[in-house]
């Protein structure tokens, strides 16, 4: 009868269970930050391992042939637990906290990969209990991923191979232990002396190569000043993204200007729904509450301070009511809304167009008066320099209206496309409607810049502009979930970028006028910024972009990938993006991202006061390196709002045009990312209480990158099975690894009983990132866009899991 088996308390920290003390000791200097192994050179190291490879790396000329053989089979028990060396690892106690960055696993070079899977076993299997530092995910909220990769490895003619070692696939430590007990010794010379990656508030590595890799924090990025705002500066107290002043509340509605409202509403009477009825004063204020507070941050088009219902009318009130009890989970009432609202301003438009008509009627051919049919206040001129005419419009009434039946329809056109499926064919029919306002209020016009001493003026000029830019977001969207081209294309757009979101919020001329004197106003049109980012100029020097301008670039290059992909030709099925173009385009994304974080706004955490506008871009941004890498969009149906028939699409589709590449690691790099964030925050907690409040953006994203996700991990699985594990690049293994990391850390799989078959581990990884996906849209959902996307996402679960030899 054999010995039974010793008792293993938990961890002391966070009460996780193991096996084995060694593996509790090796878990618990994760918390602890313990290093005890000392070098005669000062450098510190976790275990006895890492510090013998370092002697033999970095003291190779002093090494002596007892040194050498430290980690052989004189320090490891019978029972395989790793004995440390009392004269090298002094004993620290366990409170102990060392500055220096700590390395969780190391990895050998390419040549050692290689040469290991070629002696003795050709396909050797890979320990998955590695324990890499998931900081550079977890706790970075503004440095871009040049934090845990050499800003060259976002080069797109680069690879990433620098990557800190700690997020090397297998780590070395589950190599070390497997080697030994099959009485193997590793002989790599040539690892690094410590990690590459490092926290910004952590010191640079001692490595003088390493230095060379990450520079100082101060100098990550130029504006990197912007990230710590001294909160005792008066001309720093910023009104954040996101954040009403609480003097501004324009959902409360008065009595009188209610019922004033409802007798504009009964003298329209005819022109809406016989059953439909204004709500009451209190649920029309809840409503337009949920509009502000839900809707409205995402796309911040309306001027709030100066925002009432009586200067705005029925024809926004309505369609603004609509979307806010979407946003109060109030379905019912606001499809009933939305109907009243459309039929209103199908009224409003039919109108303009008899009268319209009428007046042509009554002209000659060549009369001056037919230059402009709807009446609308161009003003063009010929001769400027884009051949875009210039736009000045007069305070007329007909250029008021047609403006707030352009911001109707951008909300109703929202609600159309991310609702039920009865209503998504209303949202094609709404976005021509909405394309035609769109140029009629001067979208293809060079506008006037911000240089403006009127606040009144400035106003106007602004929420024109960015009304129609959010129509341009909007078509985007739509081509984005629907594969159809955008009803407003790129070449068409002259408007100068939006200002930045604290002039926007300003409540007065006077606070105005001093948010201006510290944002300088970019003169700068779209066109002028995209050639720049085409160019791979940095566009945020001298001064930063806004929020709000990032936001409508990104969009602008999403646009471009589309139709890169479109324009091949049918023999060349499935698409695919010719390599130059491809190259000028990651070059563009890299030099957005630069922007990106420049600007203040800018962070990935979800729950920032800096408001949605930088999180969303950012994950439009991970959309684009997943477009950019593969043809996703004939493939998903989502007009079809079948979840079934979309999952099944999405697993089994086998035109898709996708090669393992550099570029591909790049693009998975962003879906990890974009998994990590709900790992850091709780996948349940934002399940229950968050994705209901994220930009329905997120979805379409998610959705992507899981399946770019899965089809990556399935071809490395058949890769391995095919050709055997050497055969995975040192790039691939690092992702790998952090994949694993990430679902472990999740702790929603038992990974107890991981398969020791290589390709079948990853193939089981690719179940547990989808499980991942999934449990974040357990939740109740605003659109049912979401709701489709998380039943989509399950079905993909259940599909992969029951193609497994084993359960999950």
């Amino acid at each position: 009868m054999g010995r039974p088996p010793s008792l293993v308390p938990p961890c002391r920290y966070c009460q996780r269970q193991f096996k084995r003390q060694e593996h509790l000791r090796r878990h618990e200097r994760t918390h602890t930050r313990e290093k005890p192994c000392v070098c005669e050179c000062g450098e510190r190291f976790a275990r006895q391992d890492m510090l013998a490879r370092h002697k033999r790396s970095s003291h190779k000329a002093t090494l002596t042939h007892s040194e050498a053989g430290v980690d052989g089979p004189s320090v490891i028990e019978q029972s395989g637990e790793f004995r440390e060396s009392p004269s090298t690892c002094p004993s620290v106690a366990p409170g102990h906290d060392d500055s220096s960055p700590r390395i969780d696993g190391l990895v050998p070079t390419p040549q050692d990969l290689l040469r290991g899977g070629t002696e003795g076993n050709p396909n050797p299997p890979l320990p998955w209990n590695g324990n890499d530092d998931l900081d550079f995910l977890f706790w970075n909220d503004l440095c871009p991923f040049s934090a845990f990769l050499p800003e060259s490895s976002f080069d797109p003619n680069l690879s990433f191979v620098n990557a800190p070692q700690e997020h090397q696939f297998p780590p070395l430590e589950q190599q070390n232990s497997q080697a030994i007990a099959q009485g193997q010794h590793n002989t790599n010379d040539t690892l690094p002396t410590s990690s590459a990656y490092y926290p910004p508030t952590l010191r640079v590595p001692s490595s003088p190569g390493m230095r060379s890799l990450f520079p100082e924090p101060a100098s990550i990025n130029d504006n990197s000043h912007l990230a710590a705002i001294d909160e005792t500066d008066p001309s720093q107290n910023r009104q954040l993204e996101g954040n009403f002043d609480p003097s501004i509340s324009p959902w409360i509605i008065a009595s009188s200007d209610y019922a004033v409202l409802l007798n504009q509403i009964n003298e329209l009477g005819t022109l809406l729904p016989p059953s439909f009825s204004l709500p009451s004063r209190y649920t029309l204020s809840r409503f337009l509450e949920g509009f502000f507070r839900g809707y409205h941050d995402h796309l911040p088009f309306l001027h709030v301070p100066s925002f009432s219902i009586l200067s705005h009318g029925p024809e926004i009130v309505l369609p603004l009511a609509a979307a806010g009890a979407f946003y109060r989970f109030e379905h019912g009432k606001g499809y009933a809304i939305y109907h009243a609202a459309r039929s209103l301003i199908n009224s409003q438009l039919e109108r303009q167009n008899r009268e319209a008509i009428a007046n042509l009627a009554k002209t000659s051919p060549g009369s001056a008066s037919t230059s402009s049919i709807n009446g609308h206040p161009h003003g063009f001129t010929e001769g400027s320099e884009n051949q875009a005419a210039q736009f000045r419009p007069n305070k007329m009434t007909q250029y008021s209206l047609s403006l707030r039946l352009l911001q109707g329809l951008i909300v109703l056109m929202t609600l159309a496309s991310w609702g039920n499926r009865s209503v998504v064919g209303d949202a094609i029919a709404i976005s021509g409607q909405v394309a035609m306002l769109a140029r009629d209020l001067g979208i293809s016009a060079q506008d006037a810049d911000h240089e403006t001493k009127s606040w009144d003026n400035w106003v106007e000029q602004e929420e024109r502009r960015r009304t129609l830019w959010v129509a341009f977001a909007q078509f985007n969207l739509q081509s984005i979930a629907f594969n159809v081209p955008p009803m407003i294309l790129n070449q068409e757009v002259y408007l100068t970028l939006p200002a930045c979101g604290e002039e926007w919020k300003a409540r007065d001329a006077r606070a105005w006028m001093s948010m201006r004197k510290l944002h300088t106003p970019d003169p700068r049109s779209f066109q002028q910024a995209l050639r720049q980012l085409r160019q791979g100029h940095q566009i945020h020097k001298p001064s930063a972009m806004s929020a709000f301008a990032n936001y409508v670039l990104l969009h602008g290059l999403l646009q471009e990938i589309f139709f890169a992909r479109n324009i091949t030709s049918l023999d060349q099925y499935p698409s695919s993006i010719q390599d130059g173009h491809a190259r000028v385009m990651e070059t563009a994304l890299q030099a957005w991202q630069n922007s990106w974080g420049a600007t203040y706004e800018s962070t990935i955490d979800p729950l920032s006061p800096r408001g949605p506008l930088g999180f969303n871009a950012r994950t439009l941004l991970q959309l684009a390196y997943v477009r950019l890498n593969v043809d996703i969009g004939p493939h998903r149906q989502l007009v079809s709002h079948n979840p079934a028939e979309i999952a099944h699409r999405l697993v089994d589709c086998k035109t898709i045009a996708f090669r393992r590449s550099p570029s591909v690691d790049r693009a998975i790099l962003q879906c990890i990312h974009a998994l990590s964030i709900r790992v850091r925050l709780g996948v349940h907690f934002i399940a229950h209480t968050q994705i209901s409040n994220w930009s329905m953006q997120h979805s379409l994203c998610n959705l992507e990158c899981a399946f770019l996700l899965n089809h990556w991990l399935q071809d490395i699985a058949q890769c391995i099975d095919t050709s055997g594990l050497q055969t995975i690049r040192d790039e691939e293994r690092k992702l790998l690894s952090i994949i694993h990391s990430i679902v472990r850390e999740a702790d929603l799989t038992d990974l107890s009983d991981w398969p020791d078959d290589n390709a079948a581990a990853v193939r089981r990884l690719a179940v547990c990132t989808a499980r991942l996906w999934a449990e974040t849209y357990k939740g109740h959902h605003i659109f049912e866009i979401s709701r489709v996307v998380g039943e989509t996402l399950l079905m993909i679960v259940d599909i992969l899991g029951a193609r497994l030899p084993f359960p999950t």
